[in-house]
């Protein structure tokens, strides 16, 4: 290889890095956000804060799956489930493990694992779970945000080899 054509090769490698990089960086912005939005739910719910999660979630739109269970819309899920489940348990911790989030256009989805500990009662619930978010960006220009549209959890017993509680 001539010398003029190895550094004009080295040059185009470097641009194509620094260019990939920059889109990448780009890229994981949106990613960061509705990952920030389901890291939010976590947080609300932990807190029961239903006003906090009144401005996550989708409204009307919203369908949950939990286990086999279904609630369409957040009025249904918040006042039929969530909530009344939320002043029946104390010491309540609901905490994602991992979250891995794909972003394309308008929307996101995300899987999750999480831990949730609770009592209810003289119950002690101690389970390791997984889910789905699918996320919508509402909205446009400064107004837009992401929202959730659907989620699908599911948990079980926590098992000895189980992810411990995260902090």
């Amino acid at each position: 290889m001539r010398k003029g054509s190895m550094t004009t090769t080295v040059i185009a490698m470097g641009a194509m890095a620094w260019s990939s990089t920059l889109s990448a960086q780009a890229a994981t912005r949106p990613v960061d956000q509705a990952t920030a939005v389901i890291r939010a739910v976590f947080a609300a719910a932990e807190r029961a804060d239903l006003a906090a999660l009144d401005t996550l979630y989708a409204g009307d739109s919203l369908t949950v799956f939990e286990s086999a269970g279904i609630n369409r819309g957040w009025k249904d899920y918040r006042d039929h489930h969530l909530g009344p489940e939320l002043k029946e348990m104390t010491g309540f911790k609901y905490r994602p493990i991992e979250i891995v989030t794909r972003v394309e256009g308008k929307l996101a989805w995300a899987t999750v694992a999480y831990a949730l500990q609770a009592k209810e009662g003289t119950r002690t619930i101690d389970n390791f779970g997984r889910g789905t978010f699918i996320l919508e960006r509402a909205g446009s220009g400064d107004k837009a945000r992401w929202v959730v549209r659907h989620s699908h959890t599911a948990s079980r017993a926590r098992r000895p080899n189980d992810p411990p509680m995260p902090e």
